[in-house]
């Protein structure tokens, strides 16, 4: 059975990560417009003109975590429900950390730091290990999570670009 903090975390996230999405909202695209420069033109290219795909993303993510946290908390151990709500966690993990990259990288405040270091990385990184703990996931399953969780979220950022590229 999934510890009590655990479970009241994996509630919790949902609404909590979409304050990561608001700091990203507020911030991507004036950060973008004074980093032109440093940013790659294939990337530009794609980058919509306006932060609404943020949030529909944010939105999406809302509902997405909602129902896998329902589902893998009405769900046995090692269940498929389970794996896919770590592969969820994993993926912000995952952001999280790319968040830290860039601004260790560019050596200053990239869109959406501040919300991955004090929110989204202790709230993924505390889950996922309580998951294994838990019992709810393997250990030696991590690896394949990890692999899924940055195709799956590679896949939702570039359909997402598309989206608001065309819109």
């Amino acid at each position: 059975m999934i510890d009590a903090r655990a479970r009241t975390l994996i509630l919790a996230a949902p609404p909590l990560f979409l304050l990561h999405e608001m700091e990203e909202y507020r911030t991507m695209l004036p950060w973008i417009d004074e980093h032109t420069s440093i940013i790659p033109v294939f990337v530009r290219s794609v980058i919509p003109d306006t932060p609404a795909f943020i949030a529909y993303a944010g939105l999406l993510f809302l509902v997405v975590f909602t129902v896998a946290g329902l589902t893998a908390l009405r769900s046995r151990p090692l269940s498929i429900a389970w794996i896919v709500l770590a592969m969820l966690f994993v993926a912000r993990l995952e952001n999280a950390v790319l968040h830290m990259i860039e601004s260790v990288a560019l050596m200053q405040y990239t869109p959406g730091v501040v919300t991955a270091v004090l929110l989204v990385f202790p709230v993924s990184f505390y889950l996922v290990r309580q998951f294994v703990r838990d019992n709810m996931i393997r250990k030696e399953w991590l690896a394949a999570i990890v692999i899924a969780a940055f195709v799956v979220q590679s896949a939702a950022i570039g359909g997402m670009l598309l989206l608001g590229s065309r819109g």
